[in-house]
């Protein structure tokens, strides 16, 4: 529904009430002219005097005198003989043929078709406004309601990603510039796609800011995990001491490695038969592929079945790509209480 539409509909209104615009004429009629139903019958009175006796003459014709100062409105003309209405027009009441020679024309009145077009045009303009303000908020409202959802089928990822990419400085300021790049990156991939897919991508850009606050509102919730225990000052010996708490939490049989002769793992967990190697890495930066090398090698060493790297940041698209091709995990330590039912996934598929 577009603003387009209104001038279209104009022409069609008018178009179509064309034949309905002509005016009609209105007379004035000499006192006591009589008028007949039909033409013939006219005729016929015509011969008639115009004395009060002859009244039941008229009646038997089925002609009937004007009344004085009365007006009339053209309907049709035959000849010298003209089809008058009388107004106003009373229900029931026929229209008459008098003798054009009695009748004066006084102007003309607005036809019913114009009227009604009139009308419709002046509803048409004040409804007009409404009906396309409403189709503008009911396709928004679909638009919102398809962002929210996404946003909340991808909850837990987005928190986890804020908590990678948002790390303070030596000031203890968040920088927060890698993750106002994830969020557009996630409606650029995720949000708009499902929109345009909708045929609503013409609504984000009055959608996007308070889209984008609801991601930094959902982002910003705890995780689902607990949390309790973590804190961006910790050293690495309490970080590599939290991780194995929350795999001991989740069903691991967890301990740490000795430091200096930990062969590239910090933690080592047993869940059944399942062994994991873990190398910790609290980062202000990116984690690289150091870190991945040397968990890999950690997996060889330790007879583990699965070797995953766990950090609080984020990790650099090299080590993204060494990761894949060493079928190694690279973890927030929010993922580490999922990892469980992540590997039994992962091995059924297997």
């Amino acid at each position: 529904m577009r603003a387009g539409i209104m001038p279209w509909l104009w022409v069609w209104l008018l178009l179509g009430c064309t034949p309905a615009m002509a005016a009609h004429p209105l007379y004035h009629l000499a006192p006591a002219t009589p008028g007949c139903t039909q033409p013939e019958a006219l005729h016929r009175a015509r011969h008639l005097s115009v004395a009060i006796g002859h009244d039941h003459a008229l009646a038997a014709l089925h002609c009937q005198r004007a009344a004085e100062g009365g007006t009339w409105q053209l309907v049709g003309q035959h000849g010298d003989v003209l089809l008058l209405r009388h107004l106003p027009a009373q229900r029931g009441e026929a229209a008459l043929y008098f003798p054009a020679s009695a009748a004066t024309r006084v102007g003309a009145s607005l036809p019913v078709g114009l009227l009604r077009l009139v009308i419709m045009g002046g509803g048409a303009m004040l409804l007009w406004p409404i009906l396309r303000q409403g189709w503008r908020w009911w396709r928004r409202r679909r638009a919102w309601r398809m962002c929210t959802g996404l946003i909340r089928q991808h909850a837990e990822a987005l928190r986890i990603r804020r908590r990678q990419l948002v790390q303070p400085n030596s000031y203890g300021v968040e920088q927060t510039g890698k993750w106002q790049r994830e969020m557009a990156a996630f409606s650029r991939t995720v949000l708009r796609p499902a929109l345009r897919l909708r045929h609503l991508d013409h609504v984000w850009p009055g959608l996007a800011a308070a889209v984008q606050a609801r991601i930094e509102r959902v982002a910003c919730q705890p995780p689902a995990g607990s949390d309790a225990g973590y804190a961006p000052d910790m050293d690495p010996i309490a970080y590599e001491h939290y991780c194995a708490d929350r795999l001991r939490a989740c069903g691991w049989e967890a301990h740490i490695t000795p430091p200096g002769g930990d062969q590239g793992a910090d933690v080592i967990a047993q869940r059944g038969r399942l062994r994991l190697v873990v190398q910790c890495k609290l980062y202000r930066n990116a984690v690289g592929n150091d870190a991945v090398q040397q968990v890999a090698a950690a997996r060889l060493h330790y007879h583990a079945d699965v070797a995953a790297v766990v950090s609080n940041a984020d990790y650099t698209a090299s080590a993204r790509q060494l990761a894949g091709s060493n079928s190694v995990f690279l973890l927030h330590h929010d993922e580490l209480a999922d990892l469980g039912s992540r590997l039994m996934r992962t091995r059924k598929l297997g």
